[in-house]
């Protein structure tokens, strides 16, 4: 099974700010309390620091996954 978006476009890997925030808003729990970011930090450090489950890599590689499907239909 994979999770399709539906209303918009999945950035690929290699846009790094894109997919950082991409992912973290879709893993990470946040609200007005539990911000997002802590502090100064990026949001590609923050991507970096975050330690996501196992179940949250599987489905960002499957992601991948669906750029590469789509690269070689086109």
């Amino acid at each position: 099974l994979v999770p399709r978006v539906v209303g918009m476009s999945i950035p690929r890997s290699s846009d790094m700010k894109a997919w950082s925030i991409f992912a973290l808003a879709h893993f990470k729990p946040f609200s007005v309390s539990h911000r997002l970011l802590n502090g100064h930090e990026s949001i590609v450090e923050a991507f970096q620091a975050y330690d996501f489950s196992p179940r949250s890599r599987k489905v960002m590689l499957n992601w991948e996954s669906v750029h590469e499907c789509e690269d070689e239909r086109d």
